[in-house]
C-alpha cells in the first residue's frame, strides 16, 4: 500500500519534489524534473540518517538535474558516484543526427519500409558508443583519482578540441584525399541507411556536415582510444598538425585493413589483427613516425 498525493496541492508538489530524498534504491536516475534540482543548499536531504546516500549512483538522464557543486559535495561527503549528464545523455545526441542523415539519405517512405532495421542498427550503435563512453570515463576516473563528472567534462572537452582541430586539418586536403574518408561517415551510419541512400551522399548532404561528420567520428576515435591526456597534452598549435597526421594515418590503417580482409588466413587470426589494427593502428604509426 502506499500514498497517493495529486500535484494540485501543495502538500502534493512537495512529496513529488523531494520524492528522490526519500527513496531508497540502488541507483536513481532523473530522467526530467527541474534544472538545479540537488543543489549546494538542499544536496544534504539526500542523504540518510547515518550520512550514506539514499542512492550510491546517480545517472542523470535529465540536464541540469544537480548542480556542479552539489556533485562535488556528494561525491566528497557520501562517495556517490555521479555520471554526468553529458556522458550520460550522448545518445540522444547521436540519435538526432541519424534522424537528420534518414531525412537526407532516405524518402519518407524508404524509412517506414525500413524503419525496424534501422532502429535496431542504431540501437547497437547507441550501446556500442556508451560502452565507449563507460570505459574512459571509469578508467580514467581510477587512473587519475578524479571524481566521474570532472573526467566526463575532460571527455568532452577533449573530443570537442580535437573535433575543431580535425575540421581544420581537413580544410587542408584536397578533394581527393577527403574522398578516401569518406568511408568514416559511411561506417558512422546504421548499415541498412548506408545501404539505401549512400550513394547519393554527395548529392544530398551538405559538403561542411559530411567534414563535420568526419572530423567528429575521428575526434571521438581518437579520444575513446588514447585517453584525454593524449589531446590535453598537445599544445594548441599542434593540434591541428597531430590531427592531420592522425588523419593521414587512420587512411594507412583503413588500407591495412581492407586489405587483409583480402587475405587467405584464418578467420581467427585475421580477426585478432583486425581489432590491433583498429584498437592502435594509428598512434602506432604516429609514434614510429617521430622516432
Amino acid at each position: 500500500s502506499g500514498i497517493l498525493h495529486i500535484c494540485d496541492t501543495e502538500e502534493g508538489i512537495k512529496a513529488r519534489n523531494t520524492m528522490h530524498n526519500r527513496l531508497k534504491a540502488d541507483a536513481f536516475v532523473p530522467c526530467g524534473g527541474r534544472p538545479n534540482t540537488i543543489d549546494v543548499n538542499n544536496y544534504k536531504q539526500f542523504l540518510l540518517e547515518d550520512g550514506s546516500p539514499s542512492s550510491k549512483l546517480i545517472v542523470e538522464g535529465a540536464n541540469l538535474f544537480v548542480t556542479a557543486e552539489a556533485r562535488q559535495k556528494l561525491y566528497e561527503d557520501a562517495g556517490v558516484l555521479i555520471v554526468k549528464d553529458s556522458s550520460a545523455n550522448k545518445g540522444g545526441v547521436i540519435t538526432s543526427s541519424y534522424e537528420i542523415c534518414a531525412a537526407m539519405l532516405a524518402s519518407e517512405e524508404e524509412f517506414l519500409e525500413n524503419k525496424d532495421a534501422i532502429v535496431a542498427e542504431v540501437l547497437a550503435k547507441l550501446r556500442g558508443f556508451a560502452k565507449l563512453e563507460a570505459e574512459l570515463l571509469f578508467r580514467e576516473a581510477e587512473l587519475y583519482g578524479q571524481a566521474l563528472p570532472e573526467v566526463s567534462q575532460a571527455i568532452s572537452n577533449a573530443i570537442n578540441s580535437a573535433s575543431d582541430a580535425l575540421s581544420t586539418a581537413l580544410e587542408t586536403l584536397s578533394p581527393q584525399d577527403q574522398d578516401q574518408l569518406i568511408s568514416l561517415f559511411h561506417g558512422h551510419l546504421p548499415k541498412t541507411l548506408a545501404d539505401l541512400g549512400f550513394d547519393k551522399v554527395r548529392e544530398r548532404v551538405p559538403q561542411q556536415y559530411i567534414k563535420n561528420a568526419i572530423a567528429s567520428t575521428l575526434a571521438s576515435k581518437m579520444v575513446y582510444k588514447e585517453g584525454t591526456r593524449f589531446i590535453t597534452a598537445l599544445p594548441d598549435d599542434r593540434l591541428a598538425e597531430t590531427a592531420l597526421c592522425y588523419i593521414q594515418e587512420e587512411k594507412e590503417v583503413i588500407k591495412l585493413i581492407e586489405t587483409l580482409e583480402k587475405t587467405d588466413m584464418s578467420e581467427e587470426e585475421k580477426n585478432k589483427i583486425l581489432k590491433l589494427l583498429d584498437a592502435g593502428g594509428a598512434r602506432t604509426a604516429l609514434s614510429l613516425k617521430h622516432e
